[in-house]
């Protein structure tokens, strides 16, 4: 992990908390809403790490708001359906805000 990036190390601990929570949904929410949580932490995760290498940075955090914008959601369906408790949807909602900033301050120095 780089960790040189507090954005990565923000992410990655995250989605490690995240994804132990949806390993005790009910089976019927583990297997379709928490693949989908499961699937947008890890594409975020991969598509932060791909910016840093890449020449095209602009489009790639354009990619990774777009996955934080998906968990916002996922997120708020998993705490109207009483899933997910308030303090464990806040948590989550705030960190997925830390890292939407993170990734503003990152786009505000390209240009």
């Amino acid at each position: 992990m780089n960790e040189n990036y507090p954005i990565i190390v923000k992410s990655y601990s995250l989605s490690l908390w995240y994804i132990k929570k949806i390993e005790k949904l009910p089976k019927n929410h583990r297997y379709t809403l928490g693949e989908k949580i499961q699937h947008s932490l890890i594409e975020l995760l991969m598509t932060l790490s791909d910016t840093i290498y890449s020449k095209d940075k602009a489009n790639l955090l354009l990619r990774a708001n777009q996955e934080i914008e998906r968990l916002r959601l996922l997120t708020k369906l998993l705490k109207d359906l009483s899933i997910l408790s308030s303090d464990n949807h806040r948590f989550i909602i705030s960190a997925l805000n830390e890292i939407g900033q993170m990734i503003g301050g990152w786009k505000k120095t390209l240009t």
